[in-house]
Parts: structure tokens; sequence; C-alpha cells
């Protein structure tokens, strides 16, 4: 059981020699509409991500079941799908089904993204690049800052904090990461996750922090995944630029061909999309937009399923009217 109240699990794919081929890492949580009962999710599954094939997703997806589906304990299972050409993404859409999926509107992840190609010179990436961004990178040099990484786990409420903050501002919700797992990993596995942050060196320890950025390496793709930023008043400098700048060249020296900005929106800056000046930054550096995302759902036992939306619209109603009680 980690921070976020759910708990891990691994299924391991063999070989024929009991050699282990695979593994499918699953995030099981309980259920708040009907306790005893459990969610499964599985993030970022595809054909050709991590080095899956078809018939790896197939035997994976029925170990799956046979673990997940049949038990009476289980709610939901959920599945994020992730592929970057349409082949590849048609043929997980076809696995799912074929193994009782079916695809819902997306909650879960992103459904398009903006891809960084990194089978080039740093050179060459600097000069794709929008010339703000490669303006902003050079900015930080300017100012009493430092670009490093997390390493003590002492820094784990303030990555939540920034976080939390950064998505308040864009009507976002608190996403719940274990950053003090996530540190320990980035520090005992280098090559797999990196929670690079930027800190002032003119102020005392505690108020230095100003700013993070995190990347995990999904196979052949590194993935920027969540970041946080508290407002500078005395420095004309953009936090982020220099932050994504050190993944996308950690991502390329641990032989990533592609990196995955994190997912984007179709709106712009001063549109009603309160994402969409986030998205514009986005393109400022890769304007190579593909579509990678889907969701997929099994709900094993239907009838538990349709109960426990009906708890849960109802508890979203009644917190609704508490709110609207405690206004007027």
């Amino acid at each position: 059981m980690n921070a976020t109240g759910s708990r891990s699990a691994f299924i391991p794919i063999r070989a024929a020699d009991g050699t282990c081929r695979a593994g499918f890492a699953l995030e099981v949580a309980a259920s708040r509409a009907l306790p005893g009962h459990r969610l499964v999710l599985i993030r970022r599954l595809g054909i050709g991500t991590g080095g899956i094939d078809a018939a790896t997703l197939d035997a994976g997806l029925d170990a799956i079941g046979a673990r997940f589906g049949s038990a009476q304990s289980t709610l939901r299972i959920t599945v994020e799908a992730f592929a970057l050409d349409p082949e590849s993404r048609q043929m997980t859409a076809d696995a799912l089904r074929h193994h009782g999926f079916t695809q819902v509107p997306m909650t879960q992840t992103y459904e398009r993204t903006l891809l960084v190609d990194l089978r080039q010179s740093e050179e060459k990436l600097l000069a794709g690049f929008h010339k703000n961004t490669r303006q902003g990178i050079k900015n930080i040099n300017r100012f009493p800052l430092i670009l490093t990484t997390a390493e003590a786990s002492s820094l784990a409420p303030r990555l939540r904090d920034l976080s939390d903050k950064t998505r308040q501002r864009t009507g976002g919700r608190p996403r719940e990461l274990d950053w003090d797992a996530l540190i320990r990993m980035s520090k005992e596995a280098p090559y797999l996750s990196r929670i690079a942050v930027l800190q002032r060196t003119d102020v005392n320890e505690s108020e230095s922090l100003l700013a993070f950025a995190w990347g995990s390496m999904q196979g052949q793709v590194a993935e920027y995944g969540e970041s946080g930023s508290v407002g500078v008043t005395d420095m004309k400098v953009s936090t982020t630029y220099a932050l994504l700048w050190d993944l996308i060249r950690w991502g390329r020296r641990n032989g990533a061909h592609w990196f995955d900005l994190g997912g984007i929106t179709s709106g712009r800056t001063h549109t009603e999309d309160p994402l969409g000046g986030i998205s514009d930054f986005k393109r400022r550096f890769s304007q190579r937009e593909v579509e990678v995302g889907q969701q997929w759902q099994l709900e094993p036992h239907r009838a538990r399923a349709v109960a426990a939306r009906l708890v849960s619209r109802s508890a979203d109603v009644l917190r609704q009217g508490t709110r609207w009680f405690q206004r007027d």
C-alpha cells in the first residue's frame, strides 16, 4: 500500500523455459462506492510500448482476466491504451475488444500529444524549437538559479504542494502521486525516472525550490509526466523551459527515440480552454501532433458496477447540495 491508498500488482509473462519475457504492472485501489470491492488500473498499455508485441499483449490480457476479471470483488478494470502509430493503436484496440473491454471517453489520460524526435543532435533539437523556447532555456543563467535533481525524500511535500497549486491555477484536481517513492526510484534507477528541480541560490533552503518537472522512460519514449512551480516576482524568468530541456536531454542520453510532451488539448491561449495556454507552450517545443491514447474498460460484474455508479452520483449530488446550502 502506498501513500495514495492504492497498491501495486505485477503479472509476469513467462516463456516456455520459465524465464520472464514481459510483465504488466497494475494499480489496485479500494472502491469508495462499494466497500469490499476494488478498481484495477493499467497505465500506458499497448503494442510497441515497452517492447510489447501482439502475442505478449494477448497473454497479458488473459492473465489479467484470470487474476482479476473472474474475482467477485473486482468492480472495474481500466486500461490506458497508448501507441505512437495508427497500426499499433488499432491492433491494441482489437486485442482489448477481443478480451471483453469497451472503449469509453477519456478521463484517465490524454488522447493527443506532441512528440519531439530525439534521434538527432542536441544542436538540431534546439534549432527546431521556437525562439522563445531557446531564449527561455538560456535565461536561467542570468539569475541566481541552479538546475539539479530531487535527491532527498524531504522534498516530497514541496513537490506535492507545487503540483497541487499549479493544477489549481488551471482548474485541475490534485493528482495523487507518491512523491517519496518517485524520489527514491529516480535516485535508484536514474535511467528510468528523473525529477529535475530549479532552485534559488540566494535564499534559505526551505524557500529555494521554485519549480520541478518529472519525466519517466516508457520503452523508447521518454514522457513528461508532471510539473509544478511558484510565481517569481523579482526575476523575469520562465522556469519550465529549462526543466523540459533537461528532461529532453536526459531522455536522449538514455536511448529514447521520442519525447512525449504529456498531452495537449485543441484549445489555444486566451480561449475558454483552461489548458489552452499550456498546450500552446508545449507547441513551442514541437509541432508533431499525434493521436496516442484511448481508454478501455471492463466491468466483470455489470450489476455491481451500475450500483457503484448510482452511489457515486448520489454522493456527488449530496455534496453539491451541501455546498449550495452552505453558500446560501
